[in-house]
């Protein structure tokens, strides 16, 4: 006859399994960076989601890729640059395509869903720079949250509506976003499980912007990938925060 204590640890043993049969359950997700706030992201059933597609004038290559779906989180010349996809991918924009007023996004495109939460490109109320999406992607089993060029700190609404984030990328080159000590204020509120910087200087990049040093400064928790590819799933997400920094090509 089971003891006591053994009948009690069953319901544990039993959610155990349950949370690592769900994480086994998913396929990997690949994040490859082309400078800027210019990702794909592919599922494992080969969905492409190209984030903020730049153009020539930001000094990076125009990415060879040909995406399923493009999100553009603001009409600015470095992030909506569409031109170059002429496979027909679904365009979702988080804003008007005059850029005056934000669109609700909540769908879903094959095994991606996408919704958005509205935000300011700067910290006055989108009177300077205007309005900016952060977009909300969820594919296997992971939430990915795209900052676009996001201006300011998150007010406890915004905090509530991105909760539980696997993936951040998130600007930290300053100027016209938040700057590498506004960008760690922003971690601290999301407590993303990896994070991933964009939208700052590098050698090629055209605009005057901060470099990653003063974002990475005293950190233990940075690993370097080494090239501009991140592969991962649920399963293999770091127990710790992790700030991953990914080459532009």
């Amino acid at each position: 006859m089971a003891k006591y204590g053994q009948v009690l640890n069953l319901p544990l043993l039993l959610f155990v399994f349950i949370v690592s049969w769900s994480s086994l359950s998913f396929g990997e997700v690949t994040i490859r960076w082309f400078g800027h706030s210019c990702f794909l992201i592919e599922s494992s059933q080969g969905t492409k989601i190209l984030t903020d597609p730049l153009g020539e004038e930001t000094g990076y290559p125009l990415p060879e890729v040909m995406p399923d779906i493009i999100t553009i989180s603001h009409e600015h010349f470095d992030h909506n640059y569409v031109r170059p996809y002429r496979n027909r991918p679904k365009v979702i924009r988080g804003l008007t395509t005059d850029g005056t007023d934000w669109e609700r996004i909540e769908e879903t495109v094959k095994d991606v869903t996408i919704s958005n939460v509205f935000t300011y490109h700067d910290n006055k109320g989108g009177k300077k720079d205007g309005l900016n999406s952060i977009f909300i992607l969820q594919l296997e089993g992971l939430k990915i949250v795209h900052m676009g060029d996001l201006g300011h700190p998150l007010t406890e609404e915004h905090v509530k509506a991105l909760g539980g984030i696997d993936v951040l990328l998130i600007p930290i080159g300053g100027v016209t976003t938040i700057n590498p000590l506004e960008a760690n204020e922003v971690i601290e509120q999301l407590k993303p499980r990896i994070v991933i910087p964009m939208h700052y200087k590098t050698p090629p990049c055209t605009f005057t912007l901060y470099t990653t040093k003063n974002f990475i400064k005293d950190r233990t928790n940075v690993r370097k990938a080494g090239s501009n590819t991140l592969s991962l799933s649920k399963g293999s997400l770091p127990n710790s925060p992790e700030i991953v920094i990914l080459d532009y090509e």
